[in-house]
């Protein structure tokens, strides 16, 4: 995972409090703080006093570290004066790209060792507040070797709920990474090891990408095909779905 993405809480704060200098400090640095601590009454009141919502820091837009700290109270607070979800986050990504990654995605796609249900409605929450602004939500961010779409990180993990938002909010079923691959491909395919989530609604997301017009006769770079895919990972279910059964 790239190393911006990967901030504990600590260097997250600091990152959040790092700003252009002393005069933006003055501005912002209550409501910075008061979006650290999801206060939505500090939040107001930072920004009636002067303080600018769509303030950038050093990881990019205030609303994407937001975003990236699963804080579901100062997403919303933020959107409604004015904060753009698209504005520039971590990685050349942006607010939603940001949901995915460190705490917040840590929570939503099942990294942790221990799954904290409430963390993962906050931060589930937080994508559905974003997706609703139906901006950048095909946007693509390094990974790895390759790079990924929300949507592609969604159906890999299994959650069902997230694809379903992404979806609803105008996501490109057909969006493709670096491989040419798309989230119907991650979909059929066998579980990750790294996910912690219940893995009995993959066939929904299949289900509902298929819906929205995933395309099940294209291949990525290894020339496999979703159909093909699914035979191999050994799901019935599946297989039925893209035979069209």
């Amino acid at each position: 995972m790239p190393r911006p993405f990967a901030l504990a809480a600590p260097a997250l704060l600091a990152a959040v409090l790092a700003v252009a200098g002393p005069a933006a400090a003055q501005t912002t640095e209550a409501l910075q703080i008061a979006v650290m601590r999801d206060d939505p009454a500090a939040i107001e009141a930072a920004i009636r006093a002067g303080s600018d919502p769509r303030a950038m820091i050093d990881q990019g837009s205030l609303l994407a570290a937001a975003a990236l700290m699963g804080k579901p109270r100062a997403v919303r607070v933020l959107l409604a004066h004015g904060a753009d979800p698209a504005a520039p986050g971590p990685n050349g990504g942006n607010a939603v790209n940001a949901a995915f990654f460190a705490i917040n995605g840590t929570a939503i796609l099942g990294r942790g060792d221990v799954p904290d249900p409430a963390q993962r409605a906050a931060g589930v929450e937080v994508v559905r507040l974003l997706a609703a602004r139906k901006v950048g939500l095909d946007n693509p961010v390094r990974l790895g070797p390759s790079n990924v779409t929300p949507l592609i990180q969604a159906a890999e993990a299994g959650a069902f709920d997230l694809v379903q938002i992404l979806l609803d909010g105008g996501a490109n079923p057909n969006a493709t990474n670096a491989g040419g691959y798309t989230a119907l491909d991650y979909a059929v395919d066998r579980a990750p090891i790294w996910t912690t989530l219940p893995q009995d609604h993959r066939a929904d997301i299949v289900r509902a990408l298929l819906a929205k017009g995933a395309r099940r006769d294209r291949a990525g770079a290894d020339r496999v095909t979703p159909l093909a895919r699914a035979r191999r990972a050994g799901n019935p279910e599946i297989i039925a779905l893209l035979e069209g059964k």
